[in-house]
């Protein structure tokens, strides 16, 4: 693949993969600088990618990897040395907009999908991965293993671990 061809994937998957930088870091300038990152290291890499394999699963797993070594940095910069947290609240809207629907309803959907978000978020972070990427962003297990790097019988265990914690505490 060509250094050109990646305009090419920023127009086809740029918005699937700002989501999925937004929903990984749960504010926005943070998923700005992570999406930047990721299509950077695309162009870096553009030698690599198979445009005819799914060139969207290697996005997505330049961008979790390059999320999972910030947080890995953050980590240790806090081991060696406590830094103060300079993190926002999210801002990440999550529920559809644009919807004629009565106010309660808005209000009832609207706690309906913070609920969910909250149980989500609250999953230990292999879970979280996983749920996203096969709901939110609707790729198969063989994809979401191949952006993971793991067996599809992990992906699937995971996915029903984390469907039954969010049962647990969602209730249904």
């Amino acid at each position: 693949m060509e250094v050109t061809e990646v305009s090419n994937m920023v127009s086809s998957y740029g918005k699937d993969i700002y989501n999925f930088c937004r929903q990984l870091t749960r504010n926005k300038a943070e998923a700005d600088e992570l999406y930047q990152d990721t299509f950077l290291k695309a162009i870096e890499l553009c030698h690599k990618i198979d445009k005819e394999n799914n060139p969207k699963s290697f996005l997505l797993s330049i961008a979790l990897r390059l999320w999972k070594n910030r947080r890995r940095k953050i980590a240790w910069r806090n081991r060696i040395a406590a830094m103060e947290s300079y993190r926002d609240e999210s801002d990440y809207e999550s529920y559809p907009m644009g919807l004629a629907r009565s106010p309660e309803e808005e209000l009832l959907e609207k706690e309906k999908t913070e609920l969910v978000v909250q149980s989500v978020k609250s999953l230990r972070k292999e879970y979280q991965s996983v749920v996203y990427l096969y709901y939110a962003a609707e790729m198969s297990l063989k994809e979401i293993g191949i952006i993971l790097h793991l067996p599809e019988g992990t992906i699937k265990s995971r996915l029903y671990k984390a469907r039954n914690e969010l049962r647990k505490r969602i209730g249904g």
